[in-house]
């Protein structure tokens, strides 16, 4: 198997659901371990596997993590028992809101069956300082997933 680069992030937050007024807000957080084995293409989609951690309860996720000019987009898929699929998707927009909250602050729609149902917002909590001694290693590709399930 081939070597390449691994992302683990974990960025955490709130997520609201059928529009629910701002009080509604749940706690809201994503642990994913993206890989690629196209370590020097930036632009390249990341696949990831991960854990969502919604209101206290814990589901795996899949989703993409791809790095692009003005920031990284993400998109992530978990099935909850109550709300069924969800589907989240955002990115980190530089320099907006202020250069740090924009380094560390994703804002996400929260979709159920191509419907917008929700919205969501996460960021990084962990020192961005650290960020590339804490969250990027060279693995090997077999390895990648240990954490959540054997790599597909």
């Amino acid at each position: 198997m081939a070597i390449g680069l691994l992302l683990r992030e974990t960025m955490s937050g709130w997520l609201t659901l059928d529009n629910n007024a701002e009080a509604q807000r749940l706690p809201f957080a994503f642990s994913i371990a993206a890989f690629t084995t196209r370590i020097f293409s930036l632009s390249t989609p990341r696949y990831f596997r991960g854990r969502v951690t919604l209101g206290g309860e814990h589901f795996p996720c899949e989703g993409e993590l791809t790095i692009r000019l003005g920031g990284p987009h993400y998109w992530l898929r978990f099935v909850h028992p109550v709300h069924g699929t969800l589907y989240l998707s955002g990115q980190k927009t530089y320099g907006r809101n202020g250069l740090l909250r924009s380094l560390i602050t994703c804002p996400l729609t929260v979709f159920r069956q191509d419907t917008p149902v929700g919205e969501a917002e996460v960021a990084y909590r962990d020192s961005i300082l650290l960020f590339a001694f804490r969250a990027l290693r060279l693995v090997r590709e077999e390895n990648a997933y240990t954490e959540y399930g054997a790599a597909q």
